[in-house]
């Protein structure tokens, strides 16, 4: 009897409830399960979905999958929500953010379709489009159908030997683990995680308590259904068995690493003509581009107490006051995070340090490559990370990093970054310093990154194809 593979989405579903777009490792996700599709054919792959509300876990035929235009999160959102969607296609730029919204959605493209009948083509401009684009792509906006797709409830059809694969975060879901445990203890079913990091544990005083403490029960109860985890650092790994020998159970862990270069999607690599570079700043806000005239150095992350921009700031702040210097700005680009209040009132306070910290909040994917493409550099200097993707990306748009050598990092940076220490403003200063103050060593890093063949998605997704296709553990 052949094994089947059941792959968890329930990440994806609930991300694109409020996002346009998906992550990183949910694009691993998508392109895992399409190799797997495209190898051993559509009825051995299934996608997953629990709906914590009524406590049912869902299967989902994967035919689709393959059939997909790149990642068509139209198309995702249809099969995993049940429903059909505007499509991220012929929504106008204006209104992308609001296209999971239906009630702003309909009051912003009122509001839209007045400015357009007053001709105010400014606030078009200042959202990355123009009344003509309003016009064109209204025009062509329509719901798209709603595929069929088979769906079974997993316990149903999962046989002994199958296995279930949850590549997403999934630690807080209401009764998830509690059904894994049922489905190994009642079906035999191999299963499989994704841990990302053990942050909770490694560094609580950066979360709520709660979340540190649901984390390790969580962890320790996936230790008795769990055959084996799959990990993206050799750090991770190293946290991973030193929190199963504290609980006395050890499992198989692989190590596959994520990407550090970016894939087809829209977050990709600088155009190569002149045109292509004027399409691409058509489509970003007046906002972002006011913020960028000047050359800056680019921070990529939720904006937690983690990631450590206070020292960062502060080291920016000793340099902006260094008259030898021709200093960059330092924009800020993620969404609001967690116990950094200390960093918000200074940066009220100082009139964001004098105007050399800006933010960008919550930018979207065509947003965040304009300003991977036109920075300097960028900074990681997290207090931690278990993988630390805004590191790879930025390699990916071929930008050096001052990163911060501790946990995963390294194994990210490897030889085509500054690397400083976390826990000194002075380390952190010096690093950027010696990014800004000589180009030729910025360039001649830039240079080994261009030389260097990096790691990309494909290359993750067809490692965790070959894992899953060896013999489980």
């Amino acid at each position: 009897m052949s094994v089947r593979y059941f792959f968890d989405v329930t990440d994806i579903k609930l991300y694109l409830k409020t996002h346009t777009t998906v992550s990183g490792i949910q694009r691993v996700s998508i392109e895992v399960i399409r190799e797997c599709v495209r190898r051993l054919g559509a009825d051995q792959v299934f996608l997953c979905v629990w709906d914590g509300r009524r406590k049912s876990y869902t299967a989902l035929s994967s035919g689709f999958v393959d059939e997909m235009d790149g990642i068509d999160v139209d198309v995702l959102n249809a099969a995993l929500h049940g429903r059909a969607v505007r499509p991220t296609h012929t929504v106008p730029s204006v209104l992308t953010r609001y296209r999971n919204k239906p009630v702003k959605y309909q009051i912003y493209r009122a509001l839209a379709n007045l400015q357009a009948l007053r001709g105010k083509e400014s606030y078009f401009a200042k959202r990355g489009s123009s009344i003509e684009q309003w016009r064109e792509r209204t025009a062509k906006a329509e719901n798209i159908a709603l595929p069929d797709f088979d769906t079974h409830a997993v316990a149903d059809i999962i046989k002994p030997r199958d296995q279930l694969i949850v590549l997403g975060a999934t630690w807080g879901l209401d009764g998830f683990d509690t059904y894994l445990q049922h489905l190994h203890d009642t079906k035999s079913a191999q299963i499989t995680l994704q841990v990302h990091d053990l942050i909770p544990l490694v560094m609580p005083h950066h979360l709520v308590s709660e979340f540190s403490l649901e984390f390790h029960r969580w962890l320790e109860a996936s230790t008795r259904y769990c055959s084996r985890y799959f990990v993206a650092a050799e750090n991770t790994c190293r946290d991973l068995e030193r929190f199963m020998d504290e609980v006395g159970v050890r499992h198989p862990v692989s190590v596959i690493p994520f990407a550090r270069k970016l894939g087809t999607n829209a977050t990709s690599p600088p155009p190569v003509t002149l045109k292509a570079q004027a399409q691409a700043l058509h489509h970003i806000p007046q906002d972002i581009r006011n913020k960028t005239k000047v050359p800056y150095v680019l921070v990529v992350g939720t904006m937690e107490s983690r990631k450590n921009l206070w020292r960062l700031v502060q080291a920016w702040d000793r340099l902006t006051r260094d008259d030898t210097l021709d200093m960059p700005k330092l924009i800020l680009a993620g969404r609001k995070g967690w116990f950094n209040d200390d960093l918000i009132d200074w940066m009220r306070a100082s009139g964001n340090l004098r105007g050399w910290v800006q933010f960008v909040y919550s930018p979207s994917d065509e947003e965040l490559a304009y300003l991977y493409r036109h920075c300097l550099f960028t900074a990681t200097v997290s207090l931690y990370e278990g993988w630390g993707l805004p590191i790879g990306e930025s390699l990916g748009f071929g930008k050096t990093a001052v990163v911060a050598d501790n946990s995963a990092m390294p194994e990210v940076g490897g030889d085509l970054v500054e690397y400083c220490d976390a826990q000194s403003v002075t380390s952190i200063a010096a690093a950027c310093r010696k990014l800004v103050a000589d180009p030729d060593h910025r360039r001649a890093l830039e240079t080994k990154i261009a030389n260097t063949d990096l790691r990309g998605w494909d290359d993750v997704a067809a490692d965790y194809i070959t894992a899953l296709l060896s013999k489980a553990p």
